[in-house]
């Protein structure tokens, strides 16, 4: 990584305002009156008046005083008593190291204070604990010596970020939204570090360090904290001798392991400018375009909305990843609204194997026609030619026969190395979990130590650096997957421990995978259990050799012939599948596979492998034909899982955001979260004592409110040539991401990127501001209605599944995925069961395989 200087960190400090020549104001005059009993300040600070001044609520007025004075004579003042050193180790050079969190500090210097341990001192802020312990291991010091160099190392930690982005609006009255586009942006002391006074912590702890090892998180929001810690104590390192940016160090690393750690402090770098400044790029540019159209639709359309759609509302906001993220809900929310319905009919024919008189195997009807694209190849419009199949199927003496058997071997690759977008659908697609929840969790998770850096795009793990064989000897004992770590061990990995060759490097951080293995008691249970298991056995299965299976297909027609030769219908040829696993691979680990791909056994008439043995020319008598009339359904709304993959594809958000912007439009009541049945979900809240437990909820779909559609309606206005609709698309959203991206490698410069997007986005705003006539404003109102009332609309589109009345209708149609709905009536003369005509839902659909996992015939 190419060196910067110091002066390239500027870009995150906060605006500083040179006192010394100016009076000072009159509360702090008045303070120091009373404190010191003269209004003067002298020429060097009083630590009376500063431990006045701190005490004085107003950090102002503390801030103000320590500006008036050289900060070299400030820091002693900063300095605590608590955080000194005995005679000896004062004479040391000092290496003051800053993390991310105080868990994180405390593992850093767990990992490298040795077996001498470390001392726990109290700095200016309470919340912030200082580790000390003396190392001979900082790489700097020992490189301008001929031997080992003793140094004093301080960790301490900050609250992710210390300053926000925020407007200058002194001297500014009420102000046009327009005007946000152009008004001075400053950075302003976040509210918790200020109330931690983290500001007072780094200062005085730099006061007389001599190099800065920064240990933030590794990935672009980290390197801005990075530069955020480096612009609050570079005036401590301004009066060094030796060049500033020798001083200022930058570690990296991807998992809280003691081994990580040491690796990462023995080869330090200099800190990314380039990729902070691209940072600072995008929050200005989220915060003027967001700021500008939120006050713009909250002044024009708030009020109407809290009348007519809910009293809550209190605002209406705009995000340059929200609003996008949005755009695809209603998106798919109107290709409900178009679906046209058609009927269908389809023959159930099944047969009786082994003799079976209480159970029938279903057979495929295989239909080829014009209408199988919108219908599926066992459907069909044609109604007579379903009832003649039927009639045929229900004859005396009718019978299914065999006309061919073929076989296919059908191969699944194993997933590939996980990364955060594969996480957070497996999260939610398969846990039950909201992407923002899955992320807070694995964070969680990654601070204790239990799994990888949660953030990352990458899915290859590190052929040179990544010794497969450690982390599968620490799983080898593990009660629920030690046995399959142990085959891999003893197989795959008995020789050597290069991880395969699979996937796509991005050069961010690695896969995510575990650190060490854990019980279920050992993570806490509940959701991280869940999501620590997922890590796990995707990380073994990432291992794994591939799932070999066959899948077989056996033809089948009806012949009735025996009785009648006038009931050949040409038609009628049906078809049995199933798949048959010759090697586990890694569905051994992850078995959710093999329900994925259909390998189900079968009951009776069994080869010696469990499946059914089947020969051309072989005969099985009918068990039931009935048909099937239904009407095709409209298709489903978004799910959590599906809006991610969506925003990946189109760049929406990074891996770090896109669970809060999917979160935002949630809280905002942009859409709906509610499961197949069109309820909404549920909150996770636990069972009253004596309450039952209420029915499972399926599904996480994201249905669109009246805000929510009419809020992308407003955008769309068809009388401009350059529609204001731009700004609800994800196309420009991607063009801005991709130049952003370009600030973090050097190739583009920041001010041009910043000003060319503000001056693109203020012309759109312009001539959205110039549509919302009094008019549209009264149409947007029209179209409002509470969430309830459009939640019945839904469900006259047939888009959701009925709601089951009792456990058995649960039970009944529970199970149904897909997009026909039917009505199920017995006709002619053969049912297993008699006269059967209830309804019932079924829905086709197919199923992904588990996470990079390829399916090769």
């Amino acid at each position: 990584m190419s060196s910067s200087k110091l002066h390239d960190y500027s870009s995150t400090e906060p605006r500083s305002i040179d006192l010394t020549d100016k009076k000072p104001s009159r509360k702090l005059t008045e303070i120091l009156s009373r404190t010191t009993g003269t209004a003067t300040l002298g020429d060097k600070p009083s630590k009376e008046a500063l431990s006045v001044l701190s005490k004085s609520g107003d950090p102002r007025l503390r801030f103000e005083y320590i500006g008036r004075f050289p900060f070299p004579l400030v820091a002693p003042l900063l300095q605590s008593r608590k955080v000194g050193v005995d005679s000896e180790a004062s004479s040391l050079p000092k290496i003051l190291m800053v993390a991310e969190k105080p868990s994180i500090a405390l593992a850093i210097s767990d990992a490298l204070c040795g077996p001498r341990g470390h001392r726990k001192r109290r700095g200016i802020s309470r919340a912030l604990p200082v580790y000390e312990f003396s190392s001979t291991a900082f790489q700097p010091l020992q490189e301008s010596s001929d031997g080992p160099v003793k140094c004093l190392v301080r960790v301490t930690s900050v609250v992710g970020h210390i300053f926000s982005l925020g407007f200058d609006t002194q001297n500014q009255t009420k102000s046009d939204p327009a005007d946000f586009f152009h008004l001075p942006i400053v950075k302003q002391e976040e509210s918790t570090t200020s109330k931690l006074r983290v500001l007072d912590h780094l200062r005085a702890l730099s006061a007389d360090a001599d190099h800065l090892v920064l240990w933030l998180d590794c990935d672009p929001e980290g390197e801005n904290i990075a530069h955020e810690v480096i612009a609050v104590t570079r005036r401590a390192f301004d009066t060094k001798n030796s060049a500033n940016d020798d001083r200022i160090h930058r570690a990296r690393f991807s998992a809280i392991s003691p081994k990580s750690l040491r690796d990462a402090f023995a080869s330090l770098e200099k800190p990314d400018a380039a990729l902070s400044r691209s940072v600072d790029a995008r929050q200005e540019l989220d915060l003027r375009i967001g700021v500008a159209l939120t006050r713009l639709l909250t002044w024009k359309c708030v009020r109407v909305a809290r009348n007519r759609f809910s009293p809550t509302t209190r605002v209406i906001s705009y995000g340059p990843c929200q609003t996008p993220a949005l755009s695809f809900c209603v998106d798919r929310a109107r290709e409900i609204q178009q679906f046209k319905s058609s009927k269908f009919w389809t023959p159930k024919i099944e047969i009786s194997v082994d003799g079976a008189t209480d159970e029938g195997t279903p057979l495929i009807w295989k239909h080829n026609d014009d209408s199988v694209a919108q219908l599926g190849e066992s459907a069909t419009s044609d109604k007579f030619l379903v009832e003649k199949i039927v009639e045929v199927a229900s004859s005396p003496n009718a019978s299914a026969v065999v006309n061919d058997v073929n076989e296919d071997p059908l191969v699944v690759a194993p997933p590939f190395g996980l990364n955060t977008v594969a996480l957070l659908e497996a999260g939610s697609k398969a846990m039950g979990m909201s992407p923002k929840q899955v992320m807070n969790v694995a964070e969680k998770l990654y601070s204790a130590g239990f799994i990888s850096y949660p953030r990352t795009e990458t899915t290859r793990y590190d052929p040179n650096g990544f010794d497969v064989r450690s982390v599968l000897r620490q799983h080898a004992k593990h009660e629920a997957w030690g046995r399959s770590a142990t085959y891999l061990l003893r197989t795959k990995y008995a020789k050597s421990g290069r991880p395969p060759l699979r996937g796509r490097d991005v050069g961010d951080h690695p896969p995510i995978t575990p650190l060490r293995a854990s019980t279920k008691a050992d993570v806490g249970g509940g959701a991280a259990w869940r999501v620590y298991e997922f890590v796990v056995r995707n990380f073994l299965g990432s291992l794994h050799n591939e799932l070999q299976a066959t899948r077989r297909v056996a033809t089948l027609n009806i012949d009735a012939t025996m009785q009648n030769s006038k009931s050949k219908v040409d038609d009628a040829e049906f078809q049995l599948k199933f798949v048959l696993v010759n090697s586990l691979g890694f569905s051994d680990v992850c078995p959710w596979v093999l329900r994925d791909i259909g390998a189900t056994r079968q009951k009776s008439h069994r080869d010696q492998k469990g499946q059914l043995s089947l020969e051309v020319g072989q005969r099985f008598s009918i068990f039931k034909s009935t048909v099937e009339e239904g009407e095709t359904r409209p298709p489903r709304f978004l799910q959590e899982h599906e809006l991610i993959l969506l925003m990946d594809k189109n760049r929406i958000g990074t891996d770090a955001s896109m669970a809060v912007h999917v979160s935002n439009i949630i809280d905002r009541g942009y859409v709906i979260l509610c499961d197949e049945t069109g309820v909404p979900l549920r909150q996770g809240l636990p069972r009253r004592p004596g309450q039952k437990p209420m029915p499972r909820q399926t599904g996480r779909y994201m249905v669109p409110t009246p805000l929510g559609m009419n809020l992308i309606n407003l955008f769309e206005d068809k009388t401009n040539d350059v529609s204001p609709a731009l700004l609800a698309k994800p196309i420009i959203r991607k063009k801005m991401e991709n130049e952003v991206k370009q600030i973090a490698t050097g190739s583009f410069d920041k001010d041009k990127c910043v000003q060319s997007n503000l001056d693109w986005f203020e012309a759109r705003y312009q001539e959205f501001a110039h549509s919302l006539s009094r008019e549209r404003v009264s149409d947007f109102a029209k179209s409002l209605s509470p969430t309830e009332d459009s939640l019945k609309d839904w469900r006259r589109y047939g888009v959701f599944l009925p709601k089951p009345s009792s456990p058995a209708r649960a039970q009944a149609t529970g199970h149904a995925k897909g997009r026909h709905r039917a009505r199920t009536t017995h006709v002619g003369g053969k049912s297993g069961n008699g006269e059967l005509k209830s309804r019932s839902s079924r829905w086709k659909g197919s199923r992904g395989t588990s996470n990079g996992s390829n399916v090769k015939k």
